[in-house]
């Protein structure tokens, strides 16, 4: 029986498995780098990675499900750093907005030096096969988690409404972008608008609450 999988969830990959995978991944990566979209395909990603073409396959069951993979690694790699850097300050309520407009505005500017990469995200969230929502998904759960870092203490029924706000803000921004109908400076503007009235709008924190 061969060691490569028919498409499975990585859970259950072996590590030599996942290593492929990850070289996969990386190829993606690197070729997003100084290649066009629409010019990545599921070959020359096998080329680069060294990887068989149906074995490609047998990890991502389409290029849409690769570059939602690719896009969660970029994506889990910068909020790891911000997080990190995050260790020593203070995770209050003080100072969210300018936390979570931190964020986003790096973001934007590491989309500003690698555009490829906010045309996967405007690409693959609009994919509707299942393994492609999968990997969004999970995406969707890291972002929560460096957000609801960023938002401190404030509480999750203010705190949830304000993520969506923002990850639909963010995504419509890029869209407008990548398609030509704006430029990265009104984007960025635009977003910074609607984070901080967002942010500004969630109430107060109660000081004689228990």
């Amino acid at each position: 029986m061969p060691d490569e999988l028919l498409y499975a969830d990585a859970t259950s990959m072996t590590a030599g498995q996942l290593a492929r995978r990850q070289r996969i991944v990386e190829a993606v990566l690197d070729l997003l780098e100084t290649t066009d979209l629409e010019k990545v395909g599921m070959r020359e990603v096998a080329e680069r990675s060294h990887v068989a073409l149906g074995t490609t396959y047998r990890y991502f069951a389409s290029k849409e499900h690769l570059l939602a993979a690719a896009w969660a690694e970029w994506h889990r790699r910068l909020t790891r750093q911000v997080l990190a850097e995050m260790e020593s300050e203070d995770r209050s309520r003080a100072g969210a907005e300018d936390r979570v407009v931190a964020y986003i505005q790096r973001q934007l500017r590491s989309f500003q030096r690698t555009p490829n990469f906010a045309k996967v995200v405007v690409f693959v969230s609009t994919c509707p096969d299942t393994a492609t929502s999968e990997a969004i998904d999970e995406l969707d759960v890291e972002n929560e988690k460096v957000m609801r870092v960023l938002m401190g203490d404030i509480p999750e029924e203010y705190a949830r409404p304000a993520r969506v706000a923002i990850g639909s803000t963010l995504l419509g921004a890029l869209t407008s972008w990548t398609t030509g109908r704006t430029t990265l400076i009104q984007a960025r503007r635009g977003v910074e608008e609607v984070v901080r009235f967002v942010m500004r709008a969630i109430p107060a924190a109660d000081p004689d609450a228990s």
